[in-house]
């Protein structure tokens, strides 16, 4: 093992990274630096992919919320790579395939090297996968490695961004890439101008021209989902404040007694985010395996196309949409007509993203250090004990434990259903969408608040940890 953690330090170590600040820096400049990370991010979206065929079937069209790339950039795999190696890293380490105690400095020192270093593997390997596997149509070796590495580095480039605001900005790159897809999507879906087929593509310009016309407009955005997207806007922010309140006490401040805040979400919007990504993988790689194979596969590979699912092209919209297999149960479900067309593929994505938003969020208090024994520790070393009991991190933990456990399943349970809710209501921005944007726009909002106070009262730091 000593050997592997070697091997992995040393190719970290040959991954750029970008430096700590020796200071921390104040509020206005990691505002600064997140502005600076978007402004680059969207600057990133508009540069198109050089020497490649434009157009072409969008394999990614219902994954631009959660992957937050752009058709014909160089991002346009977006953070897909980056969320799959961690994915696969968090599944190793919660089966304990991998035996790792992140409570270890050591361990979780290795575990976000090899983080690092899966990241890169899977840039190169979902960047050759998507290049060879028939996105831009047939390719000489040439333009096939020319889409490889332009692909390649534009993942590459998030990756560093994403790690320039955990440094010197606010929050994640990631959430921030994802907030400012969904609210493009939001704000195109619900203004935008252009016109297709003769009809306004913005809800609020056909319900200028269209009026009643504009209230259910099938593939076109319409008025059901954009009160849809309001209702799901109010139900997520419901659930985001919905927390259970422990008694706790400071032994550094004479006892003085409050509440320990628990949320309902305590695992916030991880779950989704990795569940989506996990079933855009297996969607990504049947739409591969379906377009090299062809329509007509003989032999082992008619079994294999026939299990991950065909596709056909959309006349209308432009994309392609699966019609069998593992890939149609997957997809997400856009609009009421899925419930009255097929419950049965409504049923089974909603058991599959629920079951996963469980999982994902059990293995994510693991490896966050957001279980009972990390979270007790950390409270002993502030002096935060509960009144009346012994103040060890055994004892901490043992109260806090029902607590944490109950709302890490049932928080990733609330979020899985109510995000496959909001997808079968055709909200605006799909209803992954807009759960991710209300809970990373809450999270940025309770960290500014945090960082504003500290920054007002430093002493405060002792106090909240």
């Amino acid at each position: 093992m000593s050997l592997v953690r070697e091997l992995f330090s040393k190719m970290n170590r040959a991954i750029p990274e970008v430096e700590k600040p020796k200071q921390m820096p104040s509020l206005k400049e990691k505002l600064l630096w997140t502005a600076i990370v978007l402004l680059v991010y969207f600057f990133l979206t508009e540069v198109p992919l050089y020497g490649l065929p434009r157009g072409g079937l969008d394999y990614l069209a219902e994954l631009r919320v959660i992957f937050a790339g752009a058709q014909g950039s160089i991002v346009e795999l977006g953070i897909g790579p980056i969320v799959t190696a961690g994915i696969v890293l968090e599944l190793l380490v919660g089966s304990k395939i991998i035996q790792l105690d992140l409570t270890d400095p050591e361990d979780r020192k290795f575990f976000q090297e090899a983080q690092r270093v899966a990241a890169i593997f899977f840039i190169l390997f979902e960047t050759s996968a998507y290049a060879i596997g028939g996105r831009f149509g047939s390719l000489t070796m040439e333009q096939t490695l020319l889409a490889i590495a332009q692909l390649s580095l534009g993942s590459f480039l998030l990756m560093m961004l994403d790690d320039l605001v955990s440094k010197w900005g606010i929050g994640s790159g990631i959430s921030l890439f994802i907030l400012a897809g969904v609210a493009q999507r939001v704000l195109w879906g619900a203004l935008s101008p252009k016109t297709t087929q003769g009809r306004y593509v913005g809800v609020i310009p056909a319900l200028l021209t269209e009026g009643a016309g504009a209230l259910y407009r099938g593939y076109l955005p319409d008025l059901l989902g954009l009160i849809a997207t309001f209702v799901v806007f109010i139900a997520v922010v419901w659930a985001y404040e919905v927390k259970i309140n422990v008694p706790i006490a400071h032994t550094m401040y004479g006892g003085y007694r409050t509440k320990y805040p628990i949320r309902l979400l305590y695992v916030s919007n991880v779950p989704i985010i990795f569940a989506s990504a996990l079933l855009g993988d297996v969607d990504i790689m049947a739409k591969i395996v379906w377009s090299r194979v062809g329509s007509n596969p003989e032999g082992w590979l008619k079994y294999l196309v026939d299990f991950l699912g065909k596709y056909e092209a959309d006349p209308i919209s432009g994309t392609i949409r699966p019609v069998s297999g593992l890939a149609y149960y997957l997809a997400m479900p856009r609009g009421p007509e899925v419930l009255i067309e097929d419950p049965i593929r409504a049923i089974v994505y909603l058991v599959i993203l629920v079951g996963a938003c469980v999982a994902f969020a059990k293995i994510w208090v693991i490896t966050a250090g957001m279980d009972p024994r990390s979270v007790s520790e950390q409270l002993v070393k502030q002096g935060i004990v509960v009144p009346g009991r012994r103040s060890t991190a055994r004892v901490m933990a043992k109260t806090i434990e029902k607590y944490i456990e109950a709302v890490t399943y049932l928080g990733g349970f609330v979020v899985g259903l109510l995000a496959a809710i909001a997808n079968f209501s055709g909200a605006l921005g799909t209803g992954s969408g807009i759960l991710l944007a209300v809970t990373i726009v809450a999270g940025f909002y309770e960290t500014l608040a945090r960082e504003r106070a500290l920054e007002m009262y430093p002493r405060l730091k002792r106090f909240i940890g």
